[in-house]
């Protein structure tokens, strides 16, 4: 211990005197040696203090640029175990600091989100085998915080004055995990709905003030649609297009056909599944479909006019801010897109494995003479149309020396040019209901895991997690025949028995591994079980099975319900 009391004073003593811009660049090693040092010093003493690390980061954010290339050349450089050392002390020391009652917000936390800052960057130029998981830079922070750090946001959003700044939102989302990024994203979204609907209310108050006059029709209205099940893509066009931009940020009530006794949350999740699956559908003709029906994009057909597309955007924006999964089969592309990352010729490989692969060859393997015998010219046909990629020089042929520009060529059209309006008019759509800011917390693969979800396949892990009520317990005969029954099935009706009991096709991706149900028995007065189907409870994913005599009509009841979409709902 007295050794590292006196290391620390010494250190702190010869910082300041260290050069931002050294002519031999090798005195800059001495970072290394800082970081091995607190390193060592992490390891050996507690409790921690923050003081060292503060003042060590101080001086690497002070380094000139040329300083702090050569220095992330050497961090880029050391094997994944040296560098998650390295992250690890900037981690240790930032999750030190978050976890005061009082968290300061000064240059020195700054500075030391600052270098985990540029040690992520650095990482991410790193080729992908030595490159260490975007897991490694973020940390556990406390709610408190992340709700204090939101209203700072808020208000400085909201143009209020403000002695101090939010400290990570919205610069340093490298240091929050997927429940961090989400968690604020969503109590974002629930203050906004209560300050709309609060501000809603002091004008109307005001008025009625000033006009002596108040109804009960004048009370804080949520955003309403009322639609026919069987138009219910046109009437949800129709009623998003009429109301004013800024109630999409209400509390979105759905009713059908009149029904206004329909539980909220089911409703929600019943509106999304139909609307989805109509809009983004060949039926729609709004999108075209990849070789094997499994991913859509954007139609370079369309008409450049198409509202459509806007409302679109609307629907998957209305989807992330109310916390419902939608059926969304896009690739990666699109997400990357409204996050502002460019495509590469990974994304076309997702949508189109075969091109892709044609692609890759061309620029890994294919000789000088391998393309002159292809004749291959820069001209595609994408979307059932002939495409010149080259409009300056239509018969330009593809060479060792472009093919480059050629596949790059292949996938601007196919993610850009061909669908710039349209894609424009989603993006706008989409951040009309969302914080643009706030969806950039997320990474493209996180963005589209929380808005699509994520694939569920463990249906041991279902069967394990279930519960019992009532009469029912895991040996009953009725559920030892139920569990018969439903390994029977085949993965689509499995996927289809998902979607009945929890609202859900895919799983949240934060809830995979807590996905469970609960079983108890349907209770019928003076018929036959044998006459009824099951019931699902899908708020809380419960299941209402009734006392079947035989295997035969179990199974047949179930996959009837299962195909017919018989969801009935009541609160328990």
């Amino acid at each position: 211990d007295r050794v590292w009391e006196e290391a620390e004073p010494a250190v702190l003593r010869l910082l300041p005197l260290l050069d931002k811009n050294p002519v031999g660049v090798e005195s800059l090693r001495i970072y290394i040696l800082l970081n091995e040092l607190l390193h060592v010093i992490q390891k050996h003493r507690s409790p921690q203090s923050t003081t060292l690390a503060e003042a060590v980061a101080t001086a690497v954010t002070g380094l000139s640029k040329r300083s702090l290339e050569v220095l992330g050349g050497w961090w880029s450089s050391l094997s994944p175990s040296s560098m998650r050392r390295f992250v690890s002390v900037w981690k240790q020391t930032l999750a030190v600091i978050l976890s005061y009652e009082i968290v300061p917000r000064n240059a020195g936390v700054r500075n030391l989100l600052l270098v985990l800052q540029y040690m992520y960057n650095v990482n991410s130029r790193i080729s992908e085998s030595q490159r260490l998981p975007d897991s490694d830079f973020s940390f556990s922070i406390h709610t408190f915080f992340l709700h204090e750090d939101l209203q700072l946001w808020r208000s400085r959003l909201n143009r209020d004055f403000l002695r101090v700044e939010p400290l990570i939102l919205c610069q340093f989302p490298v240091v929050m995990d997927l429940q961090a990024k989400k968690m604020v994203f969503d109590m974002n979204a629930g203050l906004t709905k209560q300050e709309e609907l609060l501000e809603w209310t002091f004008m109307t108050v005001f008025n009625a003030l000033r006009d002596c006059e108040f109804h009960l029709s004048d009370v804080p209205q949520p955003l309403v649609l009322k639609l026919r099940r069987l138009l219910v893509l046109e009437d949800t066009f129709e009623q998003l297009t009429a109301v004013n931009l800024r109630d999409y940020r209400k509390p979105l009530l759905v009713y059908f056909d009149e029904n206004i006794e329909t539980d909220v949350d089911l409703s929600l999740k019943d509106f999304f599944h139909e609307v989805f699956h109509e809009m983004v559908s060949p039926e729609s003709e709004m999108f075209m479909f990849n070789d094997s029906q499994t991913l859509a994009w954007f139609s370079s057909k369309a008409p450049q006019e198409d509202q459509r597309f806007y409302l679109f955007g609307v629907l998957c924006g209305l989807a992330l801010y109310n916390q419902v999964i939608v059926y969304l089969p896009f690739p990666l592309v699109l997400f990357k897109k409204l996050l502002g990352v460019a495509p590469s010729l990974e994304d076309l490989a997702e949508f189109d494995p075969s091109v892709g692969k044609n692609l890759w060859y061309i620029l890994h393997d294919y000789t000088d003479d391998d393309l002159e015998d292809l004749y291959m010219y820069f001209s595609i046909n994408w979307d059932g149309m002939e495409v010149v990629l080259d409009l300056e020089n239509p018969e330009k042929q593809v060479t060792n020396q472009n093919k480059k520009e050629f596949v790059d060529a292949y996938v601007n059209h196919a993610f850009n040019t061909s669908v710039g309006n349209v894609f424009k008019e989603f993006t706008r759509g989409f951040f009309h209901v969302c914080d643009r800011d706030l969806v950039r917390l997320f990474r493209p693969r996180e963005l589209q895991e929380i808005l699509v979800g994520k694939d569920f396949h463990d249906w041991e892990r279902l069967k394990r997690n279930t519960v019992y009520k009532g009469e029912y317990h895991a040996d009953h005969p009725n559920i030892q025949m139920f569990w018969e029954v439903f390994d029977a099935l085949t993965e689509n009706q499995k996927k289809a028995f998902l979607w009945f009991v929890s609202g859900f096709e895919q799983v949240p991706v934060l809830s995979l591994d807590n996905i469970k149900m609960t079983i108890k028995v349907k209770h019928t007065e003076n018929l036959s079980n044998d006459q009824f189907y099951p019931e699902s409870h899908t708020c809380f994913s419960h299941l209402e099975l009734p006392l079947y005599s035989t295997r035969e009509i179990m199974q047949s009841k179930l996959t009837e319900a299962l195909s017919n979409n018989r969801i009935i709902n009541t609160l328990v």
